[in-house]
């Protein structure tokens, strides 16, 4: 049995998830680099989408998930791209992340098929940079994501850390 006496009762140490906003991101057929040093490198052009939730805007065709498949280790992926809120305001997104599931399944996502989202985790640390005085709260808190693959997408909800 696991000795729990090591955890304490100070509220400070304790965190919450407060859901802010969900992107339903369109991507492009990937960009093929090739076997690296490092792993199978490919380029994903992001053509658009949308956002939702305490932020509504539109993703704009501004950026590329770059990804990094590893054999026996996590997919690595680092999406760079900006929305457009409803308001006009652009915010810029570097969202880093991995992706882990099994070979079969993985292969399957990298061939663009279908796969059960129970079969793959998929999480990221997203930060957020902009110009807009009403939206610096993005730049002043740390967030989280969940997401799921879909063949010509990605959906991903957005959580705030408090």
């Amino acid at each position: 049995m696991a000795d729990d006496s090591w955890q304490t009762d100070d509220p400070n140490l304790e965190l919450g998830l407060q859901r802010v906003m969900e992107l339903e991101i369109d991507v492009e057929s990937p960009i093929e680099i090739g076997q690296t040093g490092d792993g199978q490198r490919r380029i994903i052009p992001i053509l658009g989408g949308t956002v939702t939730g305490r932020i509504e805007g539109t993703v704009l065709e501004a950026g590329a998930d770059y990804q990094l498949y590893r054999d026996r280790r996590p997919t690595e992926l680092v999406a760079k791209y900006a929305f457009e809120t409803t308001d006009g305001d652009r915010v810029y997104v570097e969202n880093r992340g991995m992706r882990v599931a099994d070979p079969a399944i993985k292969e399957r996502l990298r061939e663009g098929k279908p796969v059960d989202p129970e079969d793959v985790y998929f999480c990221s640390v997203p930060e957020f940079e902009t110009a807009a005085p009403e939206l610096e709260w993005l730049t002043e808190r740390v967030f989280v994501a969940a997401g799921t693959r879909q063949p010509n997408g990605v959906r991903l909800a957005v959580y705030q850390v408090s």
